[in-house]
Parts: structure tokens; C-alpha cells; sequence
């Protein structure tokens, strides 16, 4: 009886009922991956209660509100990280990546046509009847690291000068359809560009949104997928060039521009820019944002014994939550947190460095990447290095989207770090 190699794909598709067979996989979860999920998910929910009690207070009248729905959150992403888990990620490197990638550009769509209709000036929510909000944008994320993994298997002998698929043995044939895309785009600028082009209607759609966190970390994750999948390294000079260019631009010379997305924006770099605490009242909550980590110290005030979060901070529990961390836990406390997120990301990189399947690899790798370049992008607001852009701490911030969403995504790394340990066996 012949093996059956764990990366075939149209091969194994073509057979009836091979796919039924590939819809779960046996292999065990990586212990020390899912270990630091629950370590940074036990101190992140704990934190969010202690830094919305207050507020929770103030608007609802109890102190567990926010600490139940964020609960029942994650009762329900654990669930769906469980199941995802068992199931075979390579199922999604099929149709499955495009009918996400146009299923979730429909969803921003009429997220921001809906919002157009409302009159509102924030564009990134619909409501859902007793659920609360949902935000697309979480799901845009995993969607445009997909259809990028997905498309970058297709195209990966022109990317890596490969003469033949028969030569790259971590991937499979090509079905009808992907054939035709390959013929269309079968050089490296041109399947460059066509993957650039992808990705930029869902970073566009996002940005109509004035959903500018989620755009800056569209981007680098585009530019993340890119660089793992083998793009010559002139295009990220050029571009990464233009985007600094840009940036400064912005920040220093034009920051007037950004008034086309509204005067919201625009305040938010002036602020950023003249930390005029007197003439523009939303550097406030930067600047109680800094008053949290400098009374931290090098142990913290304790746990619960904050005093910025006492409706001085607004919004702790969401995009700011960090800065309460390090107020009660100190910057042992916060520098643990950085390193228990820097493991995560590290025992990530080993599990795609281990499966043989380059499609999971790359599913990964975009996975770890969004959760680093989250993380850097929500200290460096707490911290007023970069204008306050609005992005949650995976794992502490406050939201039922995100974290259901988050705990998905590890459920895919865990997917896939099932198909080690059947190699491995």
C-alpha cells in the first residue's frame, strides 16, 4: 500500500471521499505552544477585569460586565481553537482561500455601506442582535493571510526560480483553474503584482473604513507574507522606501492631508506631534497613559490597585490596557508579559519551520507575524512612540471579535502542528 504523502493536494482531491478523510488529523497539539496560549490568555483576562472595574462601574452599575462578556468570548473561541484544531488545515488551500478572501471583502463592503447609510462617522462595525458589535476587520486579517499563502504556493517556482513544480517536493500539482492564473501571471513581477493587488482591495476597503490601525497592520503583514514567500527584495526597498517617504510626509511636512478621512485622524497626529496637553484635549489619554507606566515603577502598586484606571484613563480595558499592566505589575511585570508574547511568537516560527508542508509554514509564519506586529504596534501607542492608532493587545484587550477571532488563528498554528507530530512519527 502506498503512503500518501501529507502535502498531495489535487491528487488527493480528485479521489471521492478522500476529502472526508483529510477533514481531521490525529497528531498531537504542540504542549509548549498551547501552554503559552493559555499562560498569556489566564494573565490577559485577569488583567482586563482589574483594568475595567471602574469603568464597568461607572457605565453598567457592576464591576463583572465587561469581565462575563469577555468569558463567554472566550468559552466560545476555545471551543472553535478545539475544533479548528482537530480539523486539517490543507483543506483551505483550495477554493476554501477564495471564497474567504471574497466572502470577507463582501462583509467589509457592506460594513461601510452600511455605516455610509447610518451617517456614522466611524465606519468599522455592524451591529449583530444580541451579540453586540462585529468588527470585519479582525476577520480581514486571517483572510488576507490565506488568500497570500494560498496564491504564493501557486506562484512559488517563479518566485524561487524554480524550473518545475516537480522540483519544490513541499507542494502539490495545480487544479484547472490554478493552472490558468499561473499561465496569466508566470513571471515574478507579474505574480508580484498580482499579489500586491490582492491583498490591496481588502488594506483598501479597511482604510474607507478610517480603520487606520488595521491598515498599517494590513500592510506589514502583506509585506510579512511577501518576504516569506521568496519576492525579490528590490520590491520591499522600493516600496518600503515610498512608505517611510510617505510617513514622514504625513507626520512632519503635510499632516493636513490626512483631513481627507476626517478631522479625527489629523488630530491624532497633531497631537502626536505637539503634545499640547493645554490646546488639544486628546492627548489626554496619552498623557494618562504615560502617568500609569511612570508609577509603575520596577514592581508595580499591586494588582488592582490602580490609580489611572479610577476614570482617569479613559477606556482602559481596550487599546491602553498595557499601561495599567504596568502600573499594578511594574516593568518586570510588563517586560514578563513582552517575553511571554516574544515565546509565543519564537515557538510559532519552530512550528512552521518543522512541518514540511509550505502552505501550513506560511499559514503560520502570517499568524505569528500579525500577533508580533500587534503587540509592537500597541506598546509603541502606550508609550506615545507612534501616534495613538487604536489596537488591542492580543490575548488583554477587551473584545469579543478579537479574541474569539485570535483564538482561531491559534487554532490553525495548532492544526498544523498536529501534521509535525504525524511526521515526526
Amino acid at each position: 500500500m502506498t503512503a500518501r504523502t501529507p502535502n498531495a493536494r489535487p491528487a488527493d482531491r480528485s479521489k471521492p471521499g478522500t476529502l472526508r478523510r483529510r477533514l481531521f488529523q490525529h497528531g498531537g497539539l504542540d504542549i509548549t505552544f498551547t501552554c503559552l496560549v493559555l499562560i498569556l490568555f489566564a494573565i490577559g483576562v485577569v488583567m482586563m477585569y482589574s483594568a475595567s472595574y471602574a469603568t464597568s462601574v461607572s457605565k453598567t452599575g457592576s464591576p463583572n460586565t465587561y469581565f462575563r462578556q469577555q468569558l463567554v468570548a472566550a468559552a466560545i473561541g476555545f471551543a472553535v481553537m478545539l475544533l479548528i484544531s482537530k480539523l486539517d488545515y490543507r483543506i483551505l488551500n483550495s477554493i476554501w482561500a477564495i471564497i474567504i478572501y471574497v466572502g470577507t471583502i463582501l462583509l467589509l463592503g457592506f460594513t461601510l455601506v452600511y455605516n455610509v447609510l447610518k451617517g456614522n462617522t466611524m465606519k468599522r462595525w455592524i451591529p449583530i442582535p444580541g451579540f453586540g458589535q462585529f468588527q470585519p476587520s479582525e476577520v480581514a486579517k486571517f483572510a488576507l493571510i490565506l488568500i497570500l499563502a494560498y496564491m504564493i504556493c501557486i506562484f512559488a517556482p517563479v518566485l524561487k526560480g524554480a524550473e518545475d513544480r516537480s522540483t519544490m517536493p513541499n507542494l502539490g500539482g495545480l487544479t484547472k483553474g490554478e493552472r490558468i492564473v499561473f499561465s496569466l501571471f508566470d513571471c515574478p513581477w507579474k505574480a508580484t503584482v498580482f499579489m500586491g493587488m490582492t491583498a490591496l482591495v481588502i488594506v483598501g476597503l479597511v482604510l474607507l473604513e478610517k480603520h487606520l490601525s488595521a491598515t498599517i497592520l494590513l500592510v506589514g503583514l502583506t509585506f510579512a507574507m511577501l518576504w516569506a514567500g521568496g519576492v525579490k527584495k528590490i520590491w520591499f526597498i522600493v516600496l518600503g522606501t515610498l512608505i517611510v517617504a510617505a510617513v514622514v510626509y504625513v507626520l512632519y511636512i503635510n499632516p493636513e492631508i490626512t483631513k481627507v478621512f476626517g478631522e479625527y485622524g489629523y488630530e491624532r497626529i497633531m497631537v502626536f506631534r505637539e503634545k499640547d496637553t493645554a490646546g488639544r484635549t486628546n492627548y489626554w489619554q496619552t498623557q494618562q497613559s504615560l502617568y500609569a507606566i511612570g508609577s509603575g515603577g520596577p514592581f508595580g502598586v499591586g494588582f488592582g490597585n490602580s490609580k489611572q484606571k479610577q476614570l482617569w484613563l479613559p477606556e482602559p480595558q481596550n487599546d491602553f490596557i498595557f499601561a495599567i499592566v504596568v502600573e499594578e505589575l511594574g516593568y518586570v511585570g510588563g517586560m514578563i508579559i513582552i517575553l511571554l508574547f516574544a515565546a509565543l511568537v519564537w515557538r510559532g516560527f519552530v512550528i512552521a519551520t518543522r512541518t514540511r508542508d509550505y502552505f501550513g509554514a506560511l499559514l503560520v509564519i502570517g499568524i505569528m507575524m500579525q500577533v508580533c506586529f500587534q503587540v509592537i504596534l500597541n506598546i509603541a501607542v502606550v508609550t506615545d512612540t507612534i501616534p495613538n492608532t487604536g489596537i488591542g493587545l492580543p490575548f488583554f484587550s477587551y473584545g469579543g471579535t478579537a479574541l474569539v477571532l485570535l483564538l482561531a488563528e491559534m487554532g490553525v498554528v495548532l492544526s498544523v502542528s498536529r501534521s509535525c507530530t504525524i511526521e515526526a512519527a
